[in-house]
């Protein structure tokens, strides 16, 4: 059948073909009546023997589309009528003038067209207080929105007539192909409004024309094809339009008229001719133009294809529509800037696009795609020849740098507020890199940064036409962007190791790691730029015409670059009189005021070149450096301030007089001696206190790991082989940096080397210490070497009595990220107690004083936690001490605040007790009574604590053998709440493998608990299903499934059991591998039976999802066919759906693989990703199973090659029969 459009009447008119009346019929009852009333209104109109032909053909057209419209899947739709309908009664539920209530007006008021008009208006804001101030609960408030919602349904009814039928169209077409319809589809079905619109006229008395009677039947024909006739049917025409290479204007309305979004996408996506752009724009624009409402831009492809092969004729449309299109979403955005990768898109266009780059991403787009659109617009700056950079290429680049710059910011401050939060609350404090690495996630990433930096510096002198029209506006850009990130908000100085000689941004070959601080990359940046400029002959005074900018946000840091410039660009000798003296000014005048403060490497450079070379003519250099360094101090001044602990790298020196000393302590390596000769008293007395002098400050210092130490492991180790432990123990109290973190790795490595003496005399070990630090770091380092069998040979009594006493003595762990003292104390006794316990040693009489001690540790937990203090009241460090409550004064009982460290004295205290119990009731078969009582009483008052939970949740599974009567009075151990911690929970998520544990759970609680994707929970049960330990778990299989799909999320916490338990049979077999025992009940067996039983359990769509995972599973292909088949079957949308489908292309004679594939096409696919790799793989097994022979191929073939033209393989049809 012809898709042209006939002339009028006669016999031209097309007939119903097979293809149209097969999916006609195939309607029912409603499609056979339509089929009858178009071949009625056909004969008619070319029959002759009516006196009104065309009257009656288009009552029969009308009755066609009344039967059409009227199939399943046309939703209830908002017509004229009911828009209407619905404001009136809006109105009528108004508040009648002067009451507070509900009007009592008539259920049904006839209102004129001006009054309906007035209330579709919007309400003047002066009226609006009034009209919410009606009637009692916002009676008045809430019918005026209910007016405007009605009122806004009426106008778009006005707007855009037709709304009810094509509403009703959509919802069929939708229903019949599996998709969702975008805008230029429900364009399309604007017909049907039509059709109304025509024939109603007609059957209302009014006179009809045969030409337009035989033009509206063609219409109602093409409609009806394009709503009814699968993709198969219709493709032989997609692809002769697709082929076309001179469509005009009929070629481009029938493309208007296509109502399956699958078809065009397939036209665009094929790669038409070029002429179909101008066509198009001027026949038919919508189609080229995004779909807002969707989010999508069908056309992208077909710009993308016009982009390789004509971009002459891309260029000019996307520059009138750029703004238009990236208004549609992420997705067009994308598509755009690809374009202008291409080639195709303008730097003007580009920069009309940057408020969507920079604009913030969705709150549900993943981390990964949140900077996408920053990488991509990255990428184009950077891949932009030279000679078609300009000033709006200039612009994209700044502002994605200050979007860098202010994302950075940002992080930092979401930093300070948690730390305010969390020191208010009680909480831990966050880690740096945690915080940044989630506030950062829409920042480009660091080579991307480097790179815009470096595209910047070397476009302005890299043209190869010229120099670049654009230079000063970039230099400006530069120190703008330097002055933005000086002036943010929350600004952390500059690190003291920073020396910008050594920062890199023009050599992309040098990786910087994570840039935490933009400031010193672009400080190099704005001098990369500037020694580029002195290459080429710049003038000075124009290289730094933009550096006011720097001067106005921070005058040091101005002084600190243009040192670094100046010192690394001084005048050469053939520079002319007026250059070099401009050169000697500026370099004067910053030497003498950087003299005035600390020195910087960037600084000491150029004052050792300025006083080092200074000629003649400027002798009064000298006489300002001296009153910049101040006045040197008397002799006596000297005695009374520096005494003999003063240390001059310490803050001391920031008090004065001390800090101007040594400013000039500091910078006299780089001073002349004449400089220096009134300071000489200052500086011997200081070269006493060090006498290894002051750094070079030429050079910037290197930053120390917090591993670092003064005292060198090395030295330990010969020390202590020589002299014994207790002498390289008082090597190391009477370090400089005695107390440092890094001394806790030296430890460990003095006592690793040799046990048995380091370990021999704890207490004099101890007391050659001295400071709680160190202590805490030997205690810790014995823990870890007391299984060598030499440790300890008095017994670890001693060790862990100390670590006890210094826990009490040292402030709680306050940082879950870095271990302090403390926390190295904590696990010097929890360490050694469990070595104790496990080996079945004792404590030489010392176990009832290490008991007590525990106790006393544990004790606080009893109580409450502490309520947090008011928010209005400042923030106060959490409790001093981590000591018990008979520690403190006049009877005051230690309150600890909720969410304790699992390093908490307390909570480790509790662990030990419990695992010294557990000893105990191995040894004598019964639990402590001591021990419980306490567990009964932290249970009382804290059982929410996660800390708490998780350590009674590791003993869990003794207690329940060997404490039942105390576990059968505290069933609060057992519960399972997803919203609370609890000690079953904990024990699911990290506890060992119980049956008669797990089997002693609740059930409905543990299905709740899968349901909830509580974490641990469904990978526990799923193990112990497989193992058949316990046996019977759950029960039957079938009703266990039922179960968990009854519940809220029900498909979903279908999956959540589906894939643990697959999970454990990967591997699978390779072809020739023997089988498992088939007289045991293996695993493959159980998983096997599990997935059989929730096939037949009848479960809800879309539960079956989780079964995709079994495509990784050990299951035989033989065994996995089948089932993975029934399962699509049942939910098409597939977890692993790629990889599901990648497995059965390996199979194409098998008719289960050929189903499974095309039952994975089965719309609506749940995202493009998923559509597009299921429909590579598929498409692999047709064409496999295509190439075998006649007699060897599936009959089930047909129905995955129909299954693919109907997921958009259009091209797939051409070996289709019709039909």
């Amino acid at each position: 059948m012809s898709h042209e459009m006939p002339p009028a009447g006669g016999d031209e008119l097309p007939e119903v073909d097979e293809v149209l009346a097969a999916a006609l019929t195939a309607q029912g009852a409603p499609g056979v009546r339509a089929l009858g009333l178009l071949r009625d209104a056909r004969r008619i109109l070319t029959g002759g023997f009516l006196q009104r032909p065309a009257e009656v053909a288009e009552s029969c057209l009308r009755g066609a589309a009344d039967a059409l419209l009227s199939l399943p899947g046309a939703p209830v739709a908002v017509g004229l009528k009911s828009a209407a309908a619905g404001l009136l009664a809006a109105v009528d539920d108004l508040p009648a003038p002067g009451t507070a209530g509900a009007s009592d007006a008539p259920a049904a008021a006839p209102a004129t067209n001006e009054s309906a008009a007035a209330l579709a208006c919007p309400v003047p804001d002066g009226e609006t207080d009034a009209a919410d101030g009606a009637g009692p609960d916002g009676a008045g408030r809430a019918g005026r929105a209910r007016v405007r919602e009605a009122a806004e349904v009426l106008r778009g009814q006005l707007q855009r007539p037709g709304g009810y039928h094509r509403t009703r169209a959509a919802g069929i077409a939708e229903r019949l192909m599996g998709v969702v319809l975008g805008s230029a589809q429900e364009r399309a079905l604007d017909v049907w409004g039509e059709v109304y619109g025509k024939t109603s006229g007609t059957l209302h008395g009014n006179a009809a024309d045969p030409a337009r009677a035989a033009s509206l039947y063609a219409e109602v024909l093409a409609a009806a094809r394009e709503l009814l006739v699968p993709l198969p049917g219709r493709a032989a025409r997609v692809l002769e339009l697709a082929a076309l290479t001179d469509p005009g204007e009929k070629e481009a309305r029938e493309l208007a008229g296509w109502a399956d979004p699958r078809a065009e996408a397939y036209f665009f996506r094929s790669g038409p001719a070029a002429a179909w752009l101008e066509v198009l724009n001027e026949h038919a624009p919508h189609l080229l133009l995004a779909d807002e409402a969707a989010g999508v831009w069908p056309a992208a492809p077909f710009l993308e294809h016009l982009a390789a092969v004509a971009p002459q004729a891309a260029r000019p449309w996307l520059a009138g529509h750029a703004v238009q299109l990236v208004a549609a979403g992420p997705y067009a955005l994308g598509a755009l800037l690809r374009l202008a990768d291409a080639g195709v898109l303008a730097p003007a266009g580009v920069r009309l696009l940057l408020p969507y780059v920079t604009a913030s991403s969705p709150a549900q787009a993943p981390d990964e795609e949140a900077s996408l659109s920053r990488r991509m617009a990255a990428s184009w700056a950077g891949n932009l020849p030279m000679a078609a950079r300009d000033g709006d290429w200039l612009f994209v680049v700044e502002e994605l740098l200050k979007d860098t710059v202010d994302i950075g910011h940002a992080g930092y401050l979401a930093f300070e507020t948690a730390r305010r939060r969390a020191r208010a609350n009680h909480e831990p404090l966050p880690e740096l890199t945690e915080v940044l690495q989630r506030e950062w996630a829409a920042r480009l990433p660091e080579h991307d940064i480097t790179g815009l930096l470096r595209e910047l510096v070397v476009t302005v002198h890299g043209a190869a036409g010229g120099p670049f029209r654009w230079a000063r506006p970039a230099r400006y850009a530069l120190a703008g962007l330097l002055r933005r990130d000086i002036e943010a908000p929350v600004k952390n100085p500059w690190h003291p190791y920073v020396d910008l000689d050594e920062v890199r941004v023009l050599d992309a070959r040098v990786f910087l790691g994570p840039v935490l601080d933009m400031g010193p990359l672009l400080a190099r940046a704005v001098l990369d730029l500037a020694a580029a400029d002195a290459a080429a002959g710049v003038p000075l005074a124009e290289r730094m015409r933009a550096w006011p900018r720097i001067t106005a946000a921070d005058a040091h840091l101005h002084d600190r670059v243009l040192a670094a410039h100046l010192a690394a660009h001084p005048p050469a000798a053939d520079t002319d009189s007026a250059g070099a003296g401009e050169w000697w000014e500026r370099a004067v005048e910053a030497t003498v005021r950087l003299l005035a403060g600390r020195p910087t490497p960037e600084g000491a450079r150029l004052a050792a070149l300025v006083l080092d070379t200074c000629p003649p003519e400027r002798a009064g250099l000298d006489q300002r450096a001296r009153a910049a360094l101040g006045p040197a101090p008397a002799a006596d001044e000297i005695d009374q301030t520096l005494t003999a602990d003063a240390d001059p790298d310490q803050s001391s020196g920031r008090i004065e007089p001390l800090a101007s000393w040594l400013r000039v302590w500091n910078w006299s390596p780089v001073l002349p001696a004449p400089l220096l000769t009134d300071f000489a008293p200052l500086l011997a007395a200081l070269h006493r206190l060090k006498p290894t002098g002051p750094p070079d400050p030429r050079t910037a210092a290197r930053p120390h790991s917090r591993h670092d130490t003064v005292v060198a492991l090395e030295d330990l180790l010969e020390l202590a082989a020589a002299a014994g432990p207790l002498a390289a123990a008082a090597a190391l109290a009477g370090a400089p940096d005695a107390g440092a973190d890094g001394y806790a790795r030296v430890l460990q490595r003095l006592v690793r080397a040799n046990p048995a003496a380091w370990t021999a005399d704890v207490p004099q070990v101890l007391a050659a210490l001295a400071l709680p630090e160190l202590c805490a770091f030997y205690l810790a380092a014995t823990a870890t070497a007391a299984r060598h069998p030499d440790a300890f040979p008095t017994g670890p009594a001693e060790a862990v009595l100390a670590a006890l006493t210094l826990s009490r003595a040292l402030p709680a762990p306050a940082s879950p990220h870095v271990p302090d003292a403390a926390e190295f104390a904590g696990r010097a006794w929890s360490g050694l107690l469990s070595v104790v316990w496990r080996t079945g040693g004792d404590l030489d009489g010392d176990l009832p004083a290490v008991l007590d001690r525990l106790r006393g540790l544990a004790e606080p937990l009893t109580r409450p936690a502490a309520p947090p203090p008011p928010a209005s009241s400042p923030a106060t460090s959490a409790p001093n001490t981590a000591g018990p409550a008979d520690d403190k004064a006049g009877g005051e009982e230690e309150e600890l605040p909720a969410g304790l460290l699992d390093t908490h004295p307390a909570v480790l205290a509790l662990d030990c007790l419990l695992d010294y119990a557990a000893g105990q009731a191995i040894k004598d078969g019964q639990m402590p009574g001591d021990v419980l009582r306490l567990v009964a009483d932290v249970l009382a008052a804290r059982s929410g604590d996660e800390a708490v939970a998780s350590v009674i949740g590791a003993h869990l599974p003794l207690l329940h053998r060997r404490a039942t009567a105390f576990t059968a009075a505290h069933p609060e151990l057992y519960a399972l709440d997803p919203q609370r911690p609890s000690p079953a929970a904990a024990w699911l998520d990290r506890g060992r493998s119980d049956p008669l544990l797990l089997a002693a759970l609740d059930r409905g609680q543990l299905l709740a608990a899968v349901r909830a994707n509580v974490y641990g929970a469904a990978s526990r049960v799923a193990f112990a299903l497989l193992l058949e330990e316990p046996a019977n778990l759950l029960g039957d299989p079938a009703d266990t499934w039922r179960e968990l799909a009854a519940g809220p999320d029900g498909p979903a916490a279908v999956s959540h059991l589906f894939l643990p338990l697959a999970f454990p049979l990967q591997g699978r077999p390779r072809a020739g591998d023997t089988g498992p025992d088939p007289a045991a009940p293996a695993p493959e067996d159980i998983a096997r039976a599990w997935w059989t039983a929730a096939l037949e359990a009848d479960l809800p769509p879309g539960a079956l999802a989780g079964a995709g995972w079994f495509t990784l599973s050990a299951l035989t292909d033989e065994v996995w066919l089948p089932l993975a088949r029934r399962s699509a079957e049942h939910t098409p949308a597939q977890d692993n759906a790629d990889k599901v489908a990648a497995r059965a292309a390996g199979h194409p004679r098998s008719p289960d693989a050929l189903l499974l594939a095309a039952h994975l096409l089965t719309r609506p696919a749940p995202g493009p990703l998923y559509d597009a790799d299921v429909r590579r793989h598929a498409r692999t097994l047709l064409q496999a199973t295509a190439a075998l022979p006649e007699a060897e191929r599936p009959a089930e073939t047909e129905q995955l090659r129909r299954a693919l033209v109907e997921a958009g393989e259009v091209d797939l049809a051409q070996t289709t029969a019709a039909g």
